[in-house]
């Protein structure tokens, strides 16, 4: 009796689970959280501080890989300092859409190769340790260098700098629904490092409202470990 009951019951218990993850007001829950994250992530403001922003152009191949559920691209003038960077703010519905598209796989990919002495390494602004990547590139008789902070924040409260974190959220259901984002920040190789420093505080700054609503998912934390400050 015991066998001939083993399959239907297991049967019955797996329809059970696909009702819990289907639940109706979980997907409001998490659609009305994405609709609320791309809100504040369209909002982040163009002119701010002393910088003037202005958008430029993502390639479609990494659009078509992320998948974004909102996405900004802006270059950030400072005239009275003569310095500029360029801001990426991208957060994805599916974790699993984050994983394929970070500095050392899509600069790469567009004809940046690993520079400098120590090509990746940690850098920390007034709030956040990012991993800073060097890369160099020569399109014809320009050559020029780049350094990229980059950043990852997790709908469990978690930023790191870690893909493995990302991999390994990604690989639970639950969590995975939520999404993930990622930070970067590219700044010209030749600036000094202080000024480096003065220019992420700046743009973490503008990116902030968005880093603040992807971690106000209000799902439990896991076991990721990553770095956290």
């Amino acid at each position: 009796m015991i066998n001939k009951l083993a399959i239907p019951v297991a049967f019955i218990l797996l329809i059970i689970v696909g009702l819990v993850r289907a639940n109706p007001g979980d997907k409001e829950a998490i659609e009305l959280y994405h609709e609320q994250v791309a809100d504040v992530i369209n909002r982040t403001p163009v002119d701010i501080n002393g910088w003037v922003g202005e958008q430029v152009p993502i390639p479609q191949a990494a659009t078509n890989l992320l998948r974004p559920n909102a996405m900004v691209a802006r270059r950030y003038q400072h005239n009275e300092q003569a310095v500029s960077a360029t801001l990426l703010i991208v957060q994805c519905r599916d974790t699993r859409d984050m994983a394929g598209h970070y500095p050392p796989r899509c600069y790469p990919a567009n004809g940046w190769m690993e520079a400098g002495e120590n090509p990746v390494s940690m850098f920390s602004s007034s709030k956040y340790a990012l991993r800073q990547y060097g890369f160099h590139r020569v399109a014809g008789k320009v050559e020029r260098d780049i350094s990229v902070y980059s950043l990852f924040v997790l709908p469990n409260g978690l930023q790191t700098v870690s893909m493995k974190d990302v991999r390994k959220l990604s690989a639970d259901y639950e969590y995975r629904k939520y999404g993930a984002a990622q930070l970067q920040v590219v700044i010209d190789g030749q600036v000094d490092p202080e000024l480096r420093k003065w220019i992420l505080d700046e743009m973490v700054v503008i990116a902030q409202p968005a880093i603040d609503a992807v971690l106000n998912s209000q799902v439990e934390h896991n076991d990721v470990e990553g770095s956290n400050p």
